[in-house]
């Protein structure tokens, strides 16, 4: 009876069990460094009908739930808080939108320049992508402007005190 199949199993089973390696603690395991700047979060990965949530770095500056819809992981995008200007005028007083701006990064993109941390300047739905350096050199411009916004303003004050009117 030796040979048959289940007197073997039975046989194997009966003897003791080879040991099992100690496996080390979660505690003990040494996780990914996380890259200054960047902290995990959780992200829900896949599509709408078969998703998971995974951890992925994500930099201090972005705003985004990445748990609120499935995302494949090369579609993540990490965006700031957006700043806006609108415009309103004493016939229109519902300030527009204008212009926003906001911080960006695509981890996957294959543009190196959309993966770094860039600028996002939309105007009428159409973004405009800048680097640092663009984007303070167009600051310098909407100062520039704003100050001939203010010049104009005085001119126009100058003019309605001449009048006599405000």
């Amino acid at each position: 009876m030796a040979n048959h199949a289940i007197a073997q199993h039975a046989a194997a089973l009966s003897g003791t069990l080879p040991a099992i390696p100690s496996q080390p603690s979660v505690a003990a395991m040494s996780l990914p460094a996380i890259k200054p700047g960047y902290r995990l979060v959780p992200a829900l990965i896949g599509c709408r009908d078969n998703s998971g949530t995974a951890w992925i770095e994500c930099p201090f500056w972005c705003v985004e739930d990445h748990t609120a819809e499935a995302n494949y992981l090369d579609d993540i995008v990490h965006t700031s808080r957006s700043e806006d200007v609108g415009i309103s005028s004493f016939l229109k007083q519902d300030g527009d939108l204008l212009m926003y701006a906001m911080l960006q990064a695509d981890p996957a993109s294959p543009d190196e320049r959309l993966q770094r941390a860039h600028i996002s300047i939309e105007h009428e739905g159409v973004p405009d992508f800048h680097t640092p350096e663009m984007a303070e050199a167009f600051a310098d411009d909407l100062i520039a402007f704003a100050s001939q916004v203010r010049q104009l303003a005085r001119a126009a004050r100058l003019h309605n005190d001449a009048l006599g009117g405000a």
